[in-house]
This record gives C-alpha cells, structure tokens and sequence, in this order.
C-alpha cells in the first residue's frame, strides 16, 4: 500500500491505529497482515511530535519517505525532480520502473548520459 502524499494527520492516525476513513482501516489492516506500507510525508518542517508518530510508523514496519526531491541527481526540469520522488516510491514499493537514472558508485555520475 502507498499513501502519497500522506499528510501530518494522516501518520498520527495511522501511527495510532485509528480507523476513522478507509485511508487509515486499509493502512491499519495492511500493518495487520506485514505488508508493505511506504508512507510518503509531504509536509515540512516536521514537529518533535510527528518525528515521534513516524518512528512509531517504523517500528510498526511502514517505510516512511519523505517526499523530499534529490537536488544532487543532476535534475534539469521539474518533471525530473517528480520523478525522481515516484522513483523513490516505487522502489520502496518494489515496484520497477526507469523514472531516474541510478547512482552507480562515481562523482558526477548521475548527470551523464540519459536517463
């Protein structure tokens, strides 16, 4: 399961186990079962209370991602900064795709070549 974006509330409702809105039961049952949760935060900066909800979500066995562009990844348009955030989504998800060209261990490397 992926929430994107997932607001402060939603990982204080899904941190706490509430069920008030099928986002939160599905997120609560998907934890249930050990299933994959990637929660992808969208709001900055974040408190010392949510900082807490979001290791609860960890310790529960959610991924927690921050929906936070890599500027370091040689982006040349905006739609290279949005898909290099899904990229990240995807691979928590164990999803493949070819939104963004790895890193592969040199400097510099990510903005050669194409994508």
């Amino acid at each position: 399961m992926l929430i994107v974006p997932a607001s402060t509330a939603c990982v204080a409702g899904v941190a706490l186990g509430l069920s008030k809105d099928l986002l939160q039961r599905a997120a609560s049952v998907t934890l249930k079962e050990r299933r994959r949760l990637v929660v992808a935060v969208r709001e900055t900066p974040l408190s010392g209370q949510t900082l807490k909800q979001m290791v609860a979500l960890d310790e529960a066995g959610a991924v927690v991602l921050p929906a936070s562009p890599a500027f370091y990844a040689g982006a040349t348009h905006i739609q290279d900064l949005v898909d290099f955030v899904a990229g990240r989504v995807l691979d928590a998800a164990g999803v493949a795709h070819q939104l963004y060209r790895r890193w592969e261990g040199e400097l510099g490397g990510s903005r050669s070549g194409t994508r």
